[in-house]
Protein backbone atom coordinates (compact mmCIF):
# COMPACT_ATOMS: atom_id res chain seq x y z
CA UNK A 1 0.00 0.00 0.00
CA UNK A 2 1.38 3.69 -0.60
CA UNK A 3 2.51 5.62 2.48
CA UNK A 4 0.36 7.24 4.06
CA UNK A 5 -0.21 9.79 7.24
CA UNK A 6 -1.28 8.35 10.35
CA UNK A 7 -2.52 9.85 13.65
CA UNK A 8 -2.45 7.92 16.96
CA UNK A 9 -2.49 8.56 20.75
CA UNK A 10 0.03 7.76 22.76
CA UNK A 11 -0.91 5.36 25.66
CA UNK A 12 2.48 5.87 26.92
CA UNK A 13 5.78 7.05 27.03
CA UNK A 14 8.21 5.49 29.39
CA UNK A 15 11.43 5.92 30.53
CA UNK A 16 12.94 2.97 30.98
CA UNK A 17 17.09 3.82 31.31
CA UNK A 18 18.97 6.73 31.30
CA UNK A 19 18.00 8.39 27.64
CA UNK A 20 16.24 5.63 26.78
CA UNK A 21 12.26 5.62 26.49
CA UNK A 22 9.49 3.32 25.03
CA UNK A 23 6.34 4.62 23.51
CA UNK A 24 3.13 2.83 22.39
CA UNK A 25 1.16 4.87 20.15
CA UNK A 26 -2.72 3.37 19.12
CA UNK A 27 -3.50 3.41 15.55
CA UNK A 28 -5.52 0.16 14.59
CA UNK A 29 -4.89 1.10 10.77
CA UNK A 30 -1.21 1.17 11.29
CA UNK A 31 -1.30 -1.89 13.04
CA UNK A 32 -2.65 -3.70 10.98
CA UNK A 33 -0.33 -3.09 8.13
CA UNK A 34 2.85 -3.11 10.22
CA UNK A 35 5.49 -6.05 9.85
CA UNK A 36 8.65 -6.72 11.82
CA UNK A 37 11.57 -5.00 10.18
CA UNK A 38 9.34 -1.83 9.09
CA UNK A 39 9.53 1.81 10.41
CA UNK A 40 8.00 4.94 10.61
CA UNK A 41 8.62 8.22 10.00
CA UNK A 42 7.47 10.77 13.24
CA UNK A 43 6.67 14.14 12.97
CA UNK A 44 8.03 15.51 16.25
CA UNK A 45 7.34 19.40 16.35
CA UNK A 46 5.13 21.25 14.79
CA UNK A 47 6.95 23.94 14.00
CA UNK A 48 10.22 24.06 11.59
CA UNK A 49 12.31 23.13 14.63
CA UNK A 50 12.89 20.29 13.75
CA UNK A 51 12.16 20.57 10.10
CA UNK A 52 12.25 16.69 9.12
CA UNK A 53 10.49 13.94 10.56
CA UNK A 54 12.44 11.02 12.58
CA UNK A 55 12.43 7.42 11.31
CA UNK A 56 11.80 4.72 14.49
CA UNK A 57 11.93 1.40 13.85
CA UNK A 58 8.60 -0.99 15.30
CA UNK A 59 9.84 -2.36 18.48
CA UNK A 60 6.46 -4.16 19.16
CA UNK A 61 3.33 -4.83 17.19
CA UNK A 62 -0.19 -5.08 18.76
CA UNK A 63 -3.49 -5.83 17.02
CA UNK A 64 -4.42 -1.93 17.85
CA UNK A 65 -1.01 -0.78 18.74
CA UNK A 66 2.62 -0.02 17.12
CA UNK A 67 5.86 0.77 19.91
CA UNK A 68 8.91 2.22 19.69
CA UNK A 69 11.73 2.31 21.13
CA UNK A 70 14.01 5.67 21.34
CA UNK A 71 17.07 7.20 23.07
CA UNK A 72 17.55 11.31 23.64
CA UNK A 73 20.24 12.02 20.75
CA UNK A 74 19.03 15.53 19.60
CA UNK A 75 16.32 17.91 19.59
CA UNK A 76 14.04 15.82 17.86
CA UNK A 77 14.38 12.88 20.45
CA UNK A 78 14.27 15.34 23.59
CA UNK A 79 11.57 17.06 22.16
CA UNK A 80 9.75 13.28 22.45
CA UNK A 81 10.97 12.47 25.50
CA UNK A 82 8.41 15.30 26.99
CA UNK A 83 5.01 13.55 25.40
CA UNK A 84 2.39 12.70 27.67
CA UNK A 85 -0.46 10.11 27.28
CA UNK A 86 -3.61 11.17 25.28
CA UNK A 87 -1.20 13.49 22.83
CA UNK A 88 -1.99 13.16 19.63
CA UNK A 89 1.18 12.70 17.08
CA UNK A 90 1.33 11.75 13.41
CA UNK A 91 3.49 9.72 11.40
CA UNK A 92 4.10 8.19 7.86
CA UNK A 93 4.09 4.18 7.64
CA UNK A 94 4.64 1.70 8.03
CA UNK A 95 7.61 1.81 5.72
CA UNK A 96 9.82 -0.10 4.17
CA UNK A 97 10.86 -4.14 3.80
CA UNK A 98 10.80 -6.01 6.61
CA UNK A 99 12.28 -9.94 8.22
CA UNK A 100 11.25 -12.89 6.39
CA UNK A 101 11.87 -15.70 8.47
CA UNK A 102 12.96 -18.87 6.35
CA UNK A 103 10.76 -21.74 6.64
CA UNK A 104 13.05 -24.46 7.14
CA UNK A 105 14.68 -22.47 10.42
CA UNK A 106 14.91 -24.39 13.00
CA UNK A 107 17.05 -21.59 15.30
CA UNK A 108 17.41 -17.79 15.66
CA UNK A 109 20.20 -16.15 16.15
CA UNK A 110 19.33 -12.24 16.54
CA UNK A 111 22.47 -9.93 17.26
CA UNK A 112 21.80 -6.33 18.34
CA UNK A 113 24.24 -3.44 19.08
CA UNK A 114 22.90 -0.38 20.92
CA UNK A 115 19.33 0.72 19.91
CA UNK A 116 19.59 -1.62 17.14
CA UNK A 117 18.09 -4.20 19.24
CA UNK A 118 14.10 -2.04 18.43
CA UNK A 119 13.50 -4.00 15.37
CA UNK A 120 14.90 -7.04 16.51
CA UNK A 121 12.37 -7.35 19.61
CA UNK A 122 9.25 -6.78 17.13
CA UNK A 123 11.21 -9.81 15.47
CA UNK A 124 11.24 -12.15 18.75
CA UNK A 125 7.64 -11.05 19.71
CA UNK A 126 6.31 -12.46 15.87
CA UNK A 127 8.68 -15.45 16.14
CA UNK A 128 7.60 -16.27 20.04
CA UNK A 129 3.38 -15.59 18.88
CA UNK A 130 3.81 -18.30 15.92
CA UNK A 131 5.38 -20.84 18.13
CA UNK A 132 7.10 -22.27 14.97
CA UNK A 133 10.75 -22.10 15.85
CA UNK A 134 12.06 -24.09 18.86
CA UNK A 135 15.42 -22.06 19.63
CA UNK A 136 15.46 -18.34 20.20
CA UNK A 137 18.84 -16.52 21.40
CA UNK A 138 19.54 -12.69 21.32
CA UNK A 139 23.41 -11.31 21.12
CA UNK A 140 22.97 -7.87 22.58
CA UNK A 141 25.77 -5.57 22.80
CA UNK A 142 26.29 -1.84 23.83
CA UNK A 143 29.35 0.03 25.27
CA UNK A 144 28.22 -0.03 29.10
CA UNK A 145 25.85 -1.66 31.01
CA UNK A 146 23.45 0.71 30.84
CA UNK A 147 22.89 0.55 26.88
CA UNK A 148 21.97 -3.35 27.51
CA UNK A 149 19.83 -2.86 30.44
CA UNK A 150 16.57 -1.46 28.09
CA UNK A 151 15.73 -5.67 27.19
CA UNK A 152 14.51 -5.87 31.05
CA UNK A 153 11.72 -3.94 30.66
CA UNK A 154 10.83 -6.06 27.38
CA UNK A 155 11.24 -10.02 29.68
CA UNK A 156 9.66 -11.98 30.07
CA UNK A 157 11.18 -13.25 26.52
CA UNK A 158 11.23 -17.08 25.95
CA UNK A 159 14.32 -16.24 23.88
CA UNK A 160 17.45 -17.05 25.95
CA UNK A 161 19.64 -13.52 26.38
CA UNK A 162 23.13 -13.49 25.91
CA UNK A 163 24.81 -9.48 26.79
CA UNK A 164 27.62 -8.04 26.16
CA UNK A 165 29.79 -4.65 26.99
CA UNK A 166 32.65 -2.93 25.39
CA UNK A 167 34.25 -1.86 29.07
CA UNK A 168 32.95 -5.00 30.56
CA UNK A 169 30.35 -3.78 33.13
CA UNK A 170 28.03 -6.97 31.87
CA UNK A 171 27.90 -10.12 30.83
CA UNK A 172 31.11 -10.86 27.94
CA UNK A 173 33.66 -8.27 27.92
CA UNK A 174 33.88 -6.93 24.20
CA UNK A 175 32.15 -6.90 20.97
CA UNK A 176 28.84 -8.70 20.82
CA UNK A 177 29.76 -10.32 17.46
CA UNK A 178 32.86 -11.55 19.29
CA UNK A 179 30.27 -13.32 21.52
CA UNK A 180 28.00 -14.46 18.33
CA UNK A 181 31.16 -16.07 16.78
CA UNK A 182 32.27 -17.56 20.18
CA UNK A 183 28.77 -19.31 20.15
CA UNK A 184 28.80 -20.23 16.83
CA UNK A 185 32.10 -21.95 17.15
CA UNK A 186 30.51 -24.62 19.47
CA UNK A 187 27.21 -25.68 17.52
CA UNK A 188 27.45 -28.45 15.13
CA UNK A 189 27.84 -27.83 11.17
CA UNK A 190 23.68 -29.93 11.12
CA UNK A 191 22.63 -27.40 13.63
CA UNK A 192 24.25 -24.64 11.76
CA UNK A 193 22.90 -25.30 8.82
CA UNK A 194 19.18 -25.17 10.17
CA UNK A 195 19.85 -21.60 11.81
CA UNK A 196 18.84 -17.99 10.46
CA UNK A 197 20.53 -15.00 11.75
CA UNK A 198 18.71 -11.32 11.76
CA UNK A 199 20.86 -8.35 12.88
CA UNK A 200 20.81 -4.57 13.57
CA UNK A 201 23.72 -2.04 14.46
CA UNK A 202 26.40 0.31 13.54
CA UNK A 203 27.58 -0.12 10.54
CA UNK A 204 30.43 -1.81 11.62
CA UNK A 205 28.90 -4.33 13.70
CA UNK A 206 26.31 -5.20 10.28
CA UNK A 207 29.35 -5.93 8.23
CA UNK A 208 31.35 -7.72 10.38
CA UNK A 209 27.80 -9.75 10.92
CA UNK A 210 27.47 -10.06 7.50
CA UNK A 211 30.89 -11.82 7.12
CA UNK A 212 30.71 -14.24 10.56
CA UNK A 213 27.21 -15.52 8.25
CA UNK A 214 29.64 -15.75 4.41
CA UNK A 215 31.90 -17.91 6.11
CA UNK A 216 29.43 -20.04 7.90
CA UNK A 217 26.60 -20.00 4.75
CA UNK A 218 24.21 -19.08 6.99
CA UNK A 219 21.35 -17.13 5.79
CA UNK A 220 21.68 -13.91 7.34
CA UNK A 221 19.13 -10.47 7.24
CA UNK A 222 20.74 -6.93 8.32
CA UNK A 223 18.49 -3.95 9.02
CA UNK A 224 20.83 -1.14 8.05
CA UNK A 225 20.93 2.13 10.31
CA UNK A 226 20.53 5.25 8.43
CA UNK A 227 19.87 8.58 8.22
CA UNK A 228 16.65 9.17 6.35
CA UNK A 229 15.14 12.63 5.20
CA UNK A 230 11.73 11.67 3.16
CA UNK A 231 11.83 7.85 3.97
CA UNK A 232 9.73 7.12 0.88
CA UNK A 233 12.80 6.83 -1.33
CA UNK A 234 12.54 10.18 -3.23
CA UNK A 235 15.49 12.24 -1.82
CA UNK A 236 18.14 8.92 -2.49
CA UNK A 237 20.11 10.37 0.70
CA UNK A 238 19.76 6.77 1.96
CA UNK A 239 21.30 4.44 -0.57
CA UNK A 240 23.64 1.78 0.06
CA UNK A 241 25.60 -0.07 -2.63
CA UNK A 242 24.53 -3.33 -3.60
CA UNK A 243 25.08 -6.96 -5.81
CA UNK A 244 22.52 -9.37 -7.57
CA UNK A 245 22.49 -12.60 -5.73
CA UNK A 246 22.98 -15.17 -8.48
CA UNK A 247 21.49 -17.90 -7.10
CA UNK A 248 21.28 -19.56 -4.03
CA UNK A 249 24.62 -19.23 -1.62
CA UNK A 250 26.48 -16.86 -4.64
CA UNK A 251 27.97 -13.75 -3.26
CA UNK A 252 28.98 -12.54 -6.53
CA UNK A 253 27.19 -9.85 -8.99
CA UNK A 254 26.79 -10.61 -12.75
CA UNK A 255 29.48 -8.65 -13.48
CA UNK A 256 32.92 -8.35 -11.06
CA UNK A 257 33.06 -5.06 -9.23
CA UNK A 258 29.58 -3.94 -10.45
CA UNK A 259 27.12 -2.59 -8.31
CA UNK A 260 23.96 -0.79 -7.54
CA UNK A 261 22.70 1.82 -5.31
CA UNK A 262 19.67 0.82 -3.53
CA UNK A 263 17.58 2.95 -1.06
CA UNK A 264 17.78 2.32 3.08
CA UNK A 265 14.27 3.31 2.85
CA UNK A 266 12.44 1.76 -0.22
CA UNK A 267 14.16 -1.69 -1.02
CA UNK A 268 15.62 -1.71 2.73
CA UNK A 269 15.99 -1.42 5.59
CA UNK A 270 16.27 -5.73 5.95
CA UNK A 271 18.58 -6.31 3.12
CA UNK A 272 20.03 -10.24 2.59
CA UNK A 273 24.13 -9.39 3.77
CA UNK A 274 25.06 -11.30 0.73
CA UNK A 275 23.41 -7.97 -1.16
CA UNK A 276 25.52 -5.47 0.77
CA UNK A 277 28.79 -3.70 -0.99
CA UNK A 278 30.66 -2.71 1.87
CA UNK A 279 33.22 0.75 0.87
CA UNK A 280 36.58 -0.80 0.86
CA UNK A 281 35.57 -4.22 -0.98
Amino acid sequence: MPPRIHYAKIKYNRNIGPGFFRMLLACPDAAREARPGQFIMLQVSDSTDPLLRRPFSLCGIGNDTIEILFRIAGRGTSLMASWRPEQIVNFIGPLGRGFEIPETAQAVYIIAGGIGIAPLLALTQSIEQNKTIPDTCIFFGGKTAEDVAVIEDFKPLSATVFTATENGSQGFHGLVTDLFLNHLQHQRAADIDRTGVFGCGPQSMARVLGAIAGKHSITCQLSLESMMACGVGSCLGCVVKTQTIQGSGCQQPSEPGSFQYRRVCAEGPVFDSRELVWEGE
